[in-house]
């Protein structure tokens, strides 16, 4: 298949577009794969060496009128996870589209922090550079145009460009893609990018490529701060149906699941807008209401009570407050009101008035729920919300909104943040050695809502610490929480043989390579913390059940398989009640590509454990005793409903880590059965 691809360097500031043949290359994972695992071989250097390029790219639905079709995949090997991996932003291919590119392959190291804006025109892609003397780019960060860090960067990106995309007969499609301080001194950096409204990032319509620090490899391995694409290019023409006219859609939709592309999109997106039989919407309030006794809390410390004891704190730390003030302030009826844009046949006409956005490219979805700047999303209000004590939207939104502009990765951030709070509740750790003033109130026994504030202000200066390397102690904490806990063990001997508990004993992350981890999302699953190639994400089965090791794997090998569809192809995973079912066929419609995608998906899967193994780094056991606990407290909650979760509920009793290493052992094998045979 024909794909056109541009290669910035950012060393030389010296932009060429190629032409690159070839059936296998079906999207932007298919691509970043060739290029670290065949044209730069990456996995022969550090993740901070140029030759981590940073593959950006758009699927073969993009420029489609389908909701949900232009998330932008970027593909790294990842400084933290230490292995292959990708994130997406949501919407970001709305504009990147315009560049008359499908992928961008950002290569060199610039000695000097840069900013690249890239313009797509009818007669090609034009660039221009503009370096940021690292004092400069301090000094934005700190603050520039009433704000600080990523949107300070944001706003002082588009003042310099942004008269050059509004130009040529009126404005074009443009967005930013940036990095905070949190990239250049960890390996926890995250990209950040929202959609542009007239001269300005339009609050709410934001998203992140965080997951496995894509900005700390942006900004440390190439030198580039701030990346602008967009421009008037409506290159992309469809060879077979045409999916960028509505009529011809609605016609392929209906003749493959039965009704038009909003309908569809509607049905699909439900939870994310609002969810009558829940009475709540988002990620936020329907994880919410779903999670109950389940919801995580204090850096993961309450798996290990009993469930009447996590429902009580349920109800009167979540339920009775956090969901309260979000449903009360965001999502209650009382507050909606007709809206013009989504009034049809296909589609519930209500939500509520200026506060329900989507990432910027037109969906019914409307997942964006937001109050004044916040922006609230299920797993930065979880990981920076209860799983660090906090328990009230105004202290939750104090700290998510410091972590992000400081371009962390906030799911990261959050699981990081929680275990140190856990070690100053311990006294493993002490408040100054972090240059903190006091410890958090971090008992679920004992904890007052009162205190959510007094946790929201550590957090947020133990961020600012972490962020800009404050401190030995802190900077040690940025290179990620394995290699952090390793550290601190080794240097604090003497207290942990006093407390009997070392650092990875209260850390909850997955281990992979000599040093590389990543925290897991924000749901209690064994499939969180399984040995697979790609986690942190939900290349995995993240529900909460337990089954034996086998059929596990085989129920998390078959989820990786169907998320590769989306990552692949840039859909936004929330429509993937639909896309899962068609993709295959919208891309013989659109393209005439027939392909069996479930075998090629086992492929991508494969080529990156390949990866994997010629970097030398794969799956390790836990390293910690709460990591083994999160394995227990699964099959003890089933062990009422599943003769699986009794047999192995009564092991976990008698040899807690000697169960666990089992259960592991017994799912990798199955897996990597799988990966070399799907058959």
């Amino acid at each position: 298949m024909e794909n056109r691809v541009a290669f910035l360097n950012a060393g030389k500031e010296e932009l060429r577009v190629s032409e690159v043949s070839d059936p296998e290359i079906l999207g932007p994972v298919d691509w970043g794969v060739r290029c670290h695992l065949d044209l730069y071989r990456s996995y022969l250097h550090s993740p901070y060496d140029e030759h981590n390029v940073l593959c950006l790219g758009m699927g073969k639905l993009a420029g489609s009128c389908i909701p949900g079709t232009h998330r932008l995949t970027l593909c790294f090997r990842s400084p933290l996870w230490e292995g292959f991996f990708f994130s997406t932003i949501g919407g970001a291919a709305y504009a990147f589209r315009h560049l008359g590119v499908d992928y961008l392959t950002l290569e060199g190291k610039a000695s000097t922090p840069l900013a690249v804006a890239l313009r797509g025109t009818p007669s090609g892609l034009e660039s221009r550079f503009r370096e940021i003397p690292p004092q400069e780019l301090l000094e934005i960060y700190r603050g520039h145009g009433g704000e600080e860090g990523v949107y300070a960067l944001q706003d002082f990106i588009l003042e310099e460009f942004g008269g050059w995309y509004r130009r040529r007969g009126g404005p074009m499609e443009y967005r930013v893609l940036c990095v905070g301080p949190a990239s250049l001194h960890t390996n926890l950096g995250g990209i950040f990018s929202s959609a542009v409204k007239g001269d300005r990032g339009e609050l709410g319509s934001e998203d992140w490529a965080a997951r496995g620090g894509p900005g700390s490899v942006m900004a440390r391995a190439h030198g580039v701060v701030a990346l602008v694409v967009g421009g008037r290019n409506e290159w992309r023409k469809f060879s077979g149906t045409n999916l960028a006219d509505p009529e011809e859609a609605d016609e392929t939709f209906r003749k493959l699941v039965g009704r038009g592309v909003m309908k569809a999109a509607s049905e699909a997106t439900v939870k994310y807008r609002y969810d009558d039989s829940v009475g709540s919407g988002g990620t936020f309030g329907v994880n919410y209401f779903v999670l109950r006794e389940m919801a995580i809390m204090f850096g993961w410390g309450t798996v290990a009570l009993p469930k009447e004891k996590r429902l009580e704190l349920y109800e009167r730390l979540i339920r009775s407050r956090y969901l309260k003030q979000f449903d009360e302030e965001i999502t209650s009826r009382r507050h909606l009101r007709p809206s013009l844009e989504l009034s049809s046949p296909t589609s519930r006409p209500w939500v509520k008035a200026k506060v329900w956005k989507n990432c910027g490219e037109p969906c019914p979805g409307v997942c964006k729920k937001v109050r004044d700047k916040y922006k609230k999303d299920y797993e930065p209000y979880e990981a920076n919300g209860p799983n660090c004590g906090i328990f009230d939207q105004r202290a939750a939104e104090r700290a998510v909104y410091a972590v992000d502009s400081l371009g962390f990765d906030a799911i990261e951030f959050g699981n990081t943040c929680g275990w140190i709070f856990g070690c100053l509740h311990l006294g493993l750790l002490l408040p100054e050695e972090l240059g903190l003033e006091g410890k958090p109130s971090f008992d679920p026994l004992s904890f007052d809502p009162a205190d959510s504030e007094r946790n929201a202000a550590l957090l947020e200066r133990l961020a600012r610490a972490v962020a800009y390397g404050e401190n030995e102690l802190s900077r040690w904490v940025g290179e990620g929480v394995r290699r952090a806990a390793r550290e601190f063990t080794r240097r604090f001997g003497e207290r942990v043989r006093g407390l009997g508990k070392r650092f990875e004993d209260l850390a909850v992350y997955v281990a992979f390579g000599q040093g590389g981890s990543i925290t897991p999302a924000m749901y209690w699953s064994p499939g969180n913390f399984m040995p697979v190639p790609i986690q942190g994400k939900y290349f995995t089965f993240y529900h909460s059940e337990f089954r034996e090791p086998e059929e596990f794997a085989e129920l998390c090998y078959q989820r990786a398989v169907k998320e590769m569809y989306s990552e692949n192809n840039g859909l936004c995973r929330f429509h993937r009640g639909w896309s899962e079912r068609i993709l295959p066929s919208l891309l013989e419609e659109a393209w005439g590509v027939k392909v069996d995608y479930d075998a090629h998906c086992r492929k991508i899967l494969r080529r990156i454990a390949e990866y994997n193994r010629r970097a030398g780094v794969g799956p390790v056991f836990f390293e910690g005793e709460r990591v083994v606990d999160v394995l227990a407290g699964m099959a003890r909650e089933f062990s009422e409903k599943s003769e699986s979760g009794r047999k192995w509920w009564a092991r976990f009793q008698e040899d807690k880590k000697g169960t666990a290493r089992e259960y592991w052992e017994r799912f990798r094998e199955r897996y990597e059965g799988l990966l070399a045979n799907p058959s």
